[in-house]
């Protein structure tokens, strides 16, 4: 897995602006949940189309997108 910096600049040039208002991880995956660019999204959800949020984690998320999976910290 990369960090969203490592992925290929054009691919990093295509992601939409995230601003990310609420990050809650618990160790039950079914209440974890973000808060992306005034939308609450859980794992599974899109943040736009083929952007996936795949994981909630204690730092931050991971997403798939064009057959990559990064990760952002919150921070």
């Amino acid at each position: 897995m990369i960090w969203l910096a490592e992925l290929p600049l054009e691919l990093q040039q295509e992601l939409p602006p995230m601003t990310i208002s609420v990050h809650a991880y618990s160790g039950r995956p079914a209440d974890r949940l973000v808060g992306i660019n005034n939308r609450m999204l859980r794992e599974g959800d899109f943040v736009v189309p083929g952007l996936k949020l795949e994981q909630i984690t204690p730092e931050g998320m991971v997403f798939g997108y064009k057959g990559f999976i990064f990760r952002r910290c919150v921070k």
